[in-house]
């Protein structure tokens, strides 16, 4: 029996490519399907928090150096299974190893099984069996279920989910949501709750790092809703140049163009009025760098990439700008003196050195400055004994979980065990013993007795 990876790519034709990719992909999806149990396996012991993780979506998060994102998705949908048997059953099927697919398939097979076809479950279960439910479309089918109202029959929701089950089979991920969001609206026959509370609770909005910039989704109800639309609405009229020539802009051009007037006016309001603090921008510059504008000179700023230094010579002019001049060994400038509290110029060189928590990667404003050796024991409140952590893991550092130093006005991190994974050497050596073991159950069993 030959394994998978150990032909070379070279030496296949377009059918076996094909044949070798239909395999992988089976492969894939059963690993992934068995990781979802082995994850809700973990959560439901505790181990994390025995290893000292926060919960299990940080362990996967910093063993296996996933998005957070991504890892509380992983946990969130291991969790989910237990409520949903159709979801979770074929999954269980995916993940299953081959050999146990093969004694289900003759149990199935037994004509002496007279329960068969009974009520045509058994011929729905033919039907699912014929292909592998992904757990991106198990994803996406719990959570569209997740999101039916507690007031819909039980039975009624577990139809939906075998429905989407079935439909799983010609489904992509991304119609299989469609599917689950149409299906939920037949469900909720009764419409939406009228108390429009429910709407606030659900608002949210969610930032993420994208190349220059920002990315956005998120959620207003009711007049929150209507206003933002009144807004890029009205700011987003194309409109004639000086010059008399059509706008040129694209239509969500011109709403990203509205979007950003709105926020400086929002800031600018909020600034005269005094009623909150006035955001800040700060750009961190090489002081020559900013003299000179050179092209190939760039600032840094605290969320996203860099700007040139042109751009942040033409930014400095605005006093929503807070220019964080570096010397010539890349060293905050004019930081203030030491003290016990971090004055506001460390804490925005602070920001400026270390991006957020030095751990995790949370916002500054979600972050606490940190004494490396602590003011009670003789530490002096500067910059080469600072550092930002957030809430949590400035409690965890407390604990002794995590440990950091300063070398250079660099911060180095020693992680605690669980956050790094196993050598890649072990896994290698587990596979060959596999694979050996493999090799060694096929030649017994086409020896014959």
């Amino acid at each position: 029996m030959e394994l998978l990876g150990e032909r070379p790519v070279w030496s296949m034709g377009g059918g076996e490519l094909l044949s070798t990719l239909d395999a992988l992909d089976a492969e894939i999806a059963r690993m992934e399907s068995y990781r979802l149990s082995v994850v809700a396996g973990i959560e439901s012991t505790g181990y994390a928090a025995e290893l000292g993780a926060r919960d299990t979506a940080e362990l996967l998060r910093f063993r296996y150096r996933l998005d957070a994102p991504t890892a509380r998705r992983t946990l969130r949908l291991a969790q989910a299974l237990s409520k949903y048997p159709a979801v979770s059953a074929a999954l269980d099927r995916t993940g299953a190893s081959p050999a146990a697919l093969d004694r289900t398939d003759e149990e199935a097979d037994d004509p002496d099984d007279d329960g068969a076809n009974a009520d045509g479950a058994e011929a729905d279960g033919a039907e699912a069996d014929a292909w592998l439910l992904r757990p991106a479309q198990a994803d996406a089918i719990v959570t569209a279920l997740e999101r039916v109202p507690a007031h819909v029959p039980i039975d009624e929701r577990d139809a939906a989910e075998r429905q989407l089950v079935k439909l799983a089979a010609h489904l992509s991920p991304g119609e299989l949501r469609q599917a689950g969001n149409r299906m939920r609206d037949i469900l909720d026959t009764d419409g939406p709750e009228p108390e429009e509370l429910k709407a606030y609770d659900r608002e949210s909005l969610t930032l993420m790092p994208a190349d220059r910039g920002v990315k956005f989704r998120g959620y207003l109800a009711n007049e929150n809703a209507e206003l933002l639309r009144a807004l890029i609405h009205a700011g987003a009229r194309p409109h004639k140049t000086v010059d008399g020539e059509p706008d040129l802009r694209s239509r969500d051009k011109r709403q990203a163009d509205a979007l950003t007037a709105a926020l400086g006016n929002a800031a600018a309001a909020v600034e005269a009025g005094q009623s909150a603090p006035k955001a800040q921008v700060t750009v961190t510059i090489d002081f020559e760098d900013l003299k000179a504008a050179t092209a190939d000179a760039s600032g840094q700023l605290v969320y996203g990439d860099g700007l040139s230094s042109a751009t942040v010579r033409r930014l400095a002019c605005d006093a929503q700008i807070i220019p964080l001049v570096l010397g010539s060994n890349s060293e905050p400038l004019d930081v203030g003196r030491s003290e016990r509290l971090v004055t506001r110029a460390m804490r925005r060189a602070l920001n400026a050195r270390d991006n957020g928590c030095v751990i995790c990667g949370a916002p500054p404003i979600m972050c606490d400055a940190h004494h490396m050796l602590s003011w009670i024991d003789g530490g002096e409140t500067k910059i080469s004994n600072l550092a930002l952590l957030c809430r949590r893991h400035h409690v965890d550092l407390h604990h002794g979980t995590w440990t950091i130093s300063i070398t250079n006005d660099t911060v180095h991190v020693t992680r605690p065990t669980w956050a790094d994974p196993p050598p890649a050497g072990a896994h290698r050596s587990r596979w060959k013993a596999d694979a050996a073991a493999l090799r060694d159950a096929s030649a017994f069993a086409s020896a014959g007795p």
